[in-house]
């Protein structure tokens, strides 16, 4: 079973334009333009929920575009992926400490709530 936990990143991209018909009390269509604000890309933690073990990823997804991995599946506890998913987020430099705090944070809820699930019964 694989899940998501989405965190926007903060970024400065132009607005998107789209063009809207509107009409007139003479049912005359006229070509407006209305500035709609782009999605910014966002930082989504995946998992993997498995008996024995959980496994937790990072990507990042680009509206419009797609997603990008950003990191490899790091499973608990086979290692301390909360400590692997750390290290990767300190190596990128374009993710805040706030952000870390945040990813690191939710990484530890759902370990948590993995181990009272039941899991790693051996």
């Amino acid at each position: 079973m694989a899940s998501t936990i989405t965190t926007p990143l903060h970024s400065q991209q132009p607005p998107q334009l789209e063009a809207i018909e509107t009409e007139t009390p003479l049912n005359l269509r006229k070509l407006g333009v209305v500035v709609k604000p782009m999605e910014k890309p966002r930082l989504v933690l995946k998992f993997i929920w498995m008996e024995k073990n959980i496994g937790i990823a990072l990507d990042q997804v680009i509206p419009g575009y797609g997603t990008i991995p950003v990191s490899p599946y790091y499973f608990w506890p086979r290692k301390d992926a909360w400590e692997e998913l750390k290290i990767m987020l300190e190596s990128k430099p374009w993710i805040s400490q706030r952000q870390m705090v945040v990813l690191l944070n939710q990484a530890t809820d759902i370990i948590n709530l993995w181990q009272q699930s039941g899991g790693d019964t051996q």
